[in-house]
């Protein structure tokens, strides 16, 4: 979504359309952000997922619990990314300060879900190469996010790898862990990670891939050249 900002309508993109007060108003959206970061330094429990995620997830500004994360400001509700966005702060800050607010309120529980990341990862290890194989390929084609991992993406597919074939139980725990998505995360960038791995050293599975990539440039082509002629 795009507003106009005065009378040179200057546009600023915006994610979810949540706007800092009516149009013309002077309003201080950094002064915003900070009333944000003290309401989740005196009720941190209430923020306790989108702090988990800021610990957790190896790119928490790339999280969906962060894309939609919402504070109440007076009788208004509003969006942390487009308050964000509109206050010309960093991401990097408003995190490293959420960050900092984790830490010092939910340590322990952080190590115990880092933990459950590491048994995560030791189940995938432990998995036969040609059960584990099959499940590689779809991490390694998807393309870069803006110069980053696409980690939504990541998420899904690993969700998906794990229902399969992960013991049950462990995925039982992952998926009611409040930091479940960062989890995801963490196990669809150690599947990509090694798929990279796997393509250097097994000739056959680079052939693969080769194959794979080919016919998803085929399938792009297709696509488009369909869209072509559906236009007027």
């Amino acid at each position: 979504m795009y507003i106009n900002t005065g009378a040179e309508s200057v546009q600023i993109p915006m994610v979810h359309g949540s706007v800092s007060g009516t149009l013309g108003e002077d309003v201080d959206s950094k002064k915003i952000i900070n009333d944000f970061l003290n309401q989740v330094r005196r009720n941190p429990q209430s923020f306790k997922k989108l702090l988990l995620i800021v610990a957790l997830h190896p790119m928490p500004d790339d999280s969906r619990i962060g894309e939609k994360q919402t504070f109440t400001l007076g009788k208004e509700t509003r969006y942390l990314v487009d308050e964000i966005l509109m206050s010309g702060l960093s991401t990097a800050f408003v995190v490293t300060v959420l960050k900092r607010y984790s830490d010092a309120n939910f340590s322990r529980q952080i190590k115990d879900e880092a933990h459950l990341q590491i048994k995560m990862i030791l189940a995938t290890q432990n998995l036969n190469k040609t059960v584990l194989q099959p499940f590689l390929y779809d991490p390694l084609l998807l393309p870069m996010s803006g110069g980053g991992l696409p980690y939504k993406e990541l998420s899904r597919l690993a969700r998906h790898f794990a229902q399969h074939m992960l013991p049950g139980d462990l995925v039982q725990r992952i998926m009611n862990s409040d930091a479940s998505e960062a989890h995801f995360a963490h196990l669809g960038s150690y599947l990509r990670s090694h798929a990279e791995t796997l393509q250097k050293k097994d000739p056959h599975f680079k052939r693969q891939v080769e194959i794979a990539r080919k016919w998803q440039r085929e399938l792009e082509q297709r696509r488009k050249q369909q869209g072509t002629k559906k236009a007027p």
